[in-house]
């Protein structure tokens, strides 16, 4: 009983998430999981909003407060250290913190907003600073530095300055601002949706979730791109699959396979989701799919974000039976 009540009340999104801007303000209001859930996930989370991650431990007694490179109410200047190119439009950004014990805090599957600092601002059509949100792929809790995966997009505004950045050079980040407040051991299956570079904050949510002993939770990923060279962070993916068989499924989808191609083509498809994965109404409440990727593939997936809101479920989520309470797009 306390398990089902568990679901219903501790595993939902955040009140609010943000794409291009933010409020600017701070909350310092401390968001505390321990007690109850600690006897239910087996570990406690101490989380304040505006001061990071403090600890994840079993024993209080290791809870010691850490500082945070940043904050969400003004934007500080980080130090690009390395760059690394993944594939032929993304690349691997890792920025350093001034003080080599910081970490970049927040809770899991939380963004940065990123703007120029370097050769000049980038500023809107009103002259305010642009900047774009990105999920890191490194861990909250890493000292030292962030790790950023980014997809350029010629016709966007900070992907193409990250791309022209040299070591040395520097960007400036905010945060972090969460987006869905996870809770360990609250899901029986979650199920990610994932298109393109929307695999960011997929991966930040299930490499968490693996590395927690006492978390059962099992995964599947279903994961579309247009060629086989697009799919990032396999390698990761793969060494998860293969570390964890009975928590994660990845299927990688592909439009434009090559020769001796064996996995699904084309889009993700009902069927797909159906034959690989708890359907809808069937599932139950402690089933939730996680979507992100490009509009278009959300919209069809789960049905347009209203802005900042969720906005209804539609799609193919829809027609599956899956309810409100069981999607949450990214």
């Amino acid at each position: 009983m306390f398990q089902s009540a568990l679901r219903k009340n501790v595993v939902a999104p955040l009140a609010r998430g943000f794409s291009t801007a933010t409020n600017g303000g701070k909350n310092n209001t401390p968001l505390i999981i321990a007690g109850a859930l600690a006897v239910a996930a087996g570990s406690y989370f101490i989380y304040n909003s505006e001061a990071g991650v403090y600890a994840e431990s079993k024993d209080e007694s290791d809870a010691k407060p850490r500082p945070v490179a940043f904050t969400k109410s003004e934007f500080t200047n980080l130090t690009l250290s390395k760059v690394e190119t993944y594939n032929h439009n993304t690349n691997q950004y890792t920025f350093k913190f001034d003080d080599p014990n910081a970490i970049c805090g927040g809770p899991i599957t939380h963004l940065l907003m990123v703007k120029a600092t370097e050769n000049g601002l980038i500023v809107d059509e009103k002259g305010n600073d642009v900047a774009r949100p990105y999920t890191p792929i490194s861990r909250p809790d890493l000292a030292g530095e962030v790790v950023l995966l980014v997809k350029k997009y010629d016709t966007g505004k900070i992907s193409p300055h990250l791309a022209s950045l040299k070591p040395g050079d520097k960007a400036g980040f905010k945060g972090t601002f969460p987006k869905f407040k996870y809770v360990p051991g609250a899901l029986d299956h979650g199920i990610c949706v994932a298109g393109g570079s929307g695999i960011t904050p997929h991966y930040q949510l299930i490499d968490h979730a693996l590395s927690l002993k006492d978390d059962k939770t099992k995964w599947t990923l279903f994961y579309s791109n247009v060629t086989e060279d697009d799919i990032l962070l396999r390698k990761e993916w793969d060494a998860l699959a293969k570390a964890h068989p009975d928590r994660l499924k990845v299927v990688y989808v592909l439009d434009k396979p090559p020769a001796g191609w064996t996995g699904p083509t084309g889009y993700i498809s009902q069927q797909l989701l159906k034959d690989n994965s708890p359907a809808g109404s069937e599932a139950g409440e402690a089933v939730k799919v996680f979507v992100c990727g490009p509009p278009g593939q959300v919209a069809a997936i789960a049905g347009p974000k209203d802005g900042m809101k969720q906005g209804p479920v539609g799609g193919v989520l829809k027609e599956l039976g899956f309810s409100e309470g069981q999607v949450f797009k990214f």
